[in-house]
């Protein structure tokens, strides 16, 4: 039987798309790439979700701020330096300074967002504001 999947014409883009597009010169003649944390944003009636993948980096390397209705996740993923005597060595793991804004609705408290970090993955709850229907009020009619 046949199975249907969702076409997403980014994934097949990002498939596709030079790796190394990205990458700037480093000093010792490697290179480096930017990065960015991949992010999963859902939402229930009570809150917005969104979970940051940040395997590596810790807490005092990150921060969240929000400001003008976009949450703002910074830090820094830092790697050990590893000397090699008589060989050499590749690594394919990212590291440096990433960056990343995501719009929040205007229905999120930023007063009580909260954000934990959990075996690699940044968890940061944005409850929304309950809205309050205001009680009905009788207007008294005068004659005139």
């Amino acid at each position: 039987m046949a199975r249907l999947t969702r076409w997403s014409p980014i994934e097949d883009l990002m498939a596709i798309w030079p790796r190394n597009l990205l990458a700037r010169p480093w000093p010792d003649g490697g290179v480096t790439m930017e990065w960015s944390p991949r992010c999963d944003v859902s939402e229930t009636e009570a809150e917005v979700l969104i979970q940051a993948e940040l395997p590596g980096v810790e807490q005092k390397d990150m921060e969240v701020t929000v400001r003008d209705s976009v949450l703002y996740l910074k830090g820094e993923k830092r790697t050990a330096k590893k000397e090699e005597e008589n060989g050499r060595s590749h690594s394919e793991r990212f590291s440096g300074s990433f960056e990343r804004a995501l719009a929040i609705p205007d229905n999120v408290d930023e007063a009580k967002i909260e954000a934990r970090l959990r075996d690699g993955v940044l968890e940061i709850h944005l409850p929304k504001i309950t809205p309050t229907i205001p009680a009905a009020k009788k207007v008294e009619i005068k004659t005139a």
